[in-house]
């Protein structure tokens, strides 16, 4: 789960400011997002992380820069991007829709010259999203009062939201939003990460955009496909087989392209938007490729999802549990779901899970309010009983559960074996 103790380490300190850690669509370097103000006339700025041992000991790791510093064009919008060399741990932070009902859980993070004598210096300030601002900034309250004194050198900071089981990105703090003379509400501004995404359009050669590099390509995610945990035999062979096929549907489907057509097609009701980056979801949504493929004589394309989604369609939920969602799961669009069709579920803090396929009777039991008729296919008389409830986890729980059905597979026939013994799992 995503912990607020958590936070520092996608927290920098810039010179006298602050910057926030992204990585984005590219494998050979990270991004330090920050406020130009910060490196304003210093194309070679320190770039500092802190963290604290298990001990409490602090530790400082310095940043490498790759290049100089890229700033907006507009004066006005106070942005800069800072390449630096890739950094292993920060792919949990994805950015986050600022949807009009996304406003509370936020925090400020930053390293204050308030702090600045500390051998540690982060900080974090709970803060609620406001109205929005000339130019396109933001305007943001902390929860508690706070002095322009105490805020200095947070500029350049991340406006950071803790989720289930990753963090969301809103912005990056410029400054207090007037003098402790004038107001003492505690406003800061902040920008958008769309000021960001201008710099990146405007530097497309130099610069990959604000997504998660498995965004870009399914092939970063090849390694972490089908685990199959505890199998013991043939577990390699069969791991194998799966590989080989989701190879080879890397070349046609990519997760930027089944976004571009699908939208947010995925997230089951009430799941915060942003979470249509997650990564569980792309491990999920390439195993169901391959599953599909596996039972498929033709090589599928990208256009056949489409039919696809009337047999059986991925969807997923921000929790560690996902039972705990058939209320909202039922809530959701399933009108692309034929009858005889399955609802796949993946959750994105719950890996492997106990509980693969709920019944119609668990579901009338788990339920308030029957479907809304506008949200289920017309081929669809009764919900609970016409459709299938299951985890994305079935397919595995199954190879497990049958393990010596593949005690003969060999190269030869692991392709023919997995079909035959998985046919209608999901």
């Amino acid at each position: 789960m995503a912990r607020i103790d958590l936070l520092p380490k996608y927290t920098v300190k810039v010179e006298g400011g602050s910057g926030c850690l992204f990585q984005p669509i590219n494998d050979e370097y990270s991004y330090v997002l920050t406020a130009h103000h910060v490196i304003s006339g210093n194309n070679a700025p320190s770039i500092i992380r802190q963290n604290l041992d298990e001990n409490g000991n602090v530790i400082n790791e310095t940043l490498e820069i790759i290049g100089e510093p890229f700033s907006h064009s507009d004066n006005n919008k106070d942005a800069a991007i800072i390449k630096v060399k890739k950094v292993a741990d920060i792919d949990p932070i994805l950015r986050a829709d600022l949807s009009s009902e996304n406003r509370e859980g936020f925090y400020l993070c930053g390293h204050p010259n308030s702090r600045v004598n500390n051998a540690y210096s982060w900080r974090e300030n709970k803060v609620s999203i406001e109205n929005k601002k000339q130019y396109g900034y933001r305007e943001a309250e902390l929860s508690r009062i706070a002095t322009r004194s105490e805020i200095v050198g947070q500029s350049g900071g991340g406006i950071i939201k803790i989720e289930e089981s990753c963090f969301l990105l809103a912005g990056i703090q410029k400054q207090m939003t007037v003098s402790d003379a004038q107001e003492t509400l505690g406003r800061i501004d902040f920008m958008p990460l769309s000021f960001f995404d201008e710099i990146i359009e405007e530097n497309e050669n130099e610069l990959s955009k604000l997504f998660p590099p498995y965004i870009g390509s399914f092939e970063r995610l090849l390694n972490e496909i089908f685990p199959l945990p505890n199998l013991i035999v043939k577990r390699s062979l069969i791991q194998n087989e799966l590989k080989r096929i989701a190879t080879e549907l890397c070349n046609d489907f990519s997760p930027a392209t089944i976004l571009e057509m699908f939208g947010e097609q995925f997230l089951v009701h009430g799941t915060e938007k942003s979470i249509i980056n997650h990564k569980q979801l792309w491990l999920s949504f390439l195993e169901i490729l391959s599953i599909n493929q596996l039972h498929s004589v033709e090589k599928l394309t990208l256009e056949e999802l489409k039919v696809l989604h009337k047999k059986r369609k991925l969807f997923i939920v921000d929790t560690d549990k996902w039972t705990k969602k058939i209320e909202d799961i039922f809530k959701t669009n399933l009108s692309d779901i034929e009858k005889g069709g399955a609802i796949v579920i993946c959750a994105t803090n719950e890996i492997e899970t106990t509980k693969t396929e709920i019944t119609s009777e668990e579901i009338l039991f788990n339920i308030s309010a029957i479907p809304d008729e506008n949200n289920i296919s017309n081929t669809v008389g009764k919900p609970f009983e016409d459709l299938r409830l299951i985890n994305i986890f079935k397919f595995q729980s199954h190879i497990i559960q049958n393990a010596m059905s593949y005690s003969q597979m060999t190269v030869m026939n692991s392709n023919e074996v997995l079909r035959n013994t998985t046919n209608g799992i999901i």
